[in-house]
């Protein structure tokens, strides 16, 4: 029997801004092509709370308020894969 492998990933954002997060899940909402990408959370502290695998965290400490969590499941390209500074 074959197993086949299936690539699935998270590609997410730490972004700052004064906007809700009703008027920020509206503005990603128009990139949206399924119900997992370009979701929107607030962010508070380093650790990475969307994801349940547990030990995934921001680099720098998240001091303050404003901050939200921009993410997308999936193994399709997406605007996220753009901003990825390992492939250029």
């Amino acid at each position: 029997m074959s197993q086949d492998k299936i690539e699935f990933r998270i590609k997410a954002l730490k972004i700052r801004s004064e906007l809700s997060l009703e008027e920020l899940d509206a503005y990603y909402s128009d990139y949206r092509r399924n119900e997992w990408e370009y979701l929107v959370e607030i962010q508070k502290g380093q650790s990475i709370e969307v994801i349940d695998h547990g030990g995934l965290q921001f680099s720098e400490e998240i001091k303050g308020s404003g901050y939200y969590i921009v993410y997308s499941w999936g193994s399709g390209d997406s605007l996220l894969q753009e901003l990825d500074m390992r492939g250029h």
